[in-house]
């Protein structure tokens, strides 16, 4: 029998208006991490934390019935990357990260989305999510979407992080690409938008974030 995949839910501190989104996405065996005020988001989303490190400049705070490392504030990696480390330790392997993208902290958005990188070069698959966006990373693989089930995303766009990415095709989209090259820099590759019920993004050569946006439901 095939051993089931451990998946993280795993908090950041980016706080939300609305955790409803997360709905299409639980999984009930999944475990909760909590990278510092990343606590306060998993509480007012109703999941309970299974595990939180932080420095704890962030609003969270260590909880007696919760596991905890406390972390110093000046350390080499950020609370998120440390909470994505146990979790890789203990055995997970599936990533969903939220509370992680937007806020007043630029810098620690485009260092979350690399952290996808970060987590695949160690044998993990990560997903960024909020209210309107979701993130992957694309590495020699395809990836098959179905829009209509779940959550629905108006645009598809692919973002490369290499300076080439080679063997690029879109099927099931407005705009279709067969085994095409696209540049670091260049927009040719955003704002796709799905034609179908199935829609497939394979990278060839190279990596690339495949971005999911404005999601309608």
């Amino acid at each position: 029998m095939e051993a089931k995949v451990k998946r993280a839910l795993v908090f950041g501190s980016v706080p939300c208006r609305d955790w409803s989104f997360l709905e299409a996405y639980r999984r009930p065996d999944q475990q909760v991490y909590c990278a510092d005020g990343g606590l306060n988001n998993a509480l007012a989303a109703g999941c309970k934390p299974d595990f939180v490190v932080g420095d704890w400049d962030s609003g969270g705070a260590p909880r007696a019935d919760v596991p905890s490392v406390t972390l110093p504030v000046e350390k080499d990696m950020t609370d998120l990357q440390a909470a994505l480390h146990h979790a890789l330790a203990a055995g997970c392997t599936e990533f969903l990260l939220c509370g992680c993208l937007g806020g007043r902290r630029l810098d620690h958005t485009a260092f979350n989305l690399v952290l996808l990188e970060w987590l695949k070069a160690r044998g993990g698959q990560g997903i960024l999510i909020d209210e309107d966006n979701e993130v992957r990373l694309l590495e020699h693989e395809t990836v098959t979407l179905h829009p209509e089930e779940g959550p629905r995303y108006r645009y598809l766009s692919l973002l490369p992080l290499d300076r080439t990415v080679e063997g690029v095709s879109i099927d099931g989209v407005k705009y279709p690409l067969t085994d095409a090259a696209i540049l670091r820099g260049d927009t040719l590759t955003v704002s796709n938008q799905p034609a179908g019920p199935v829609v497939s993004a394979t990278v060839g050569d190279g990596r690339a974030l495949l971005i999911r946006s404005e999601r309608d439901a």
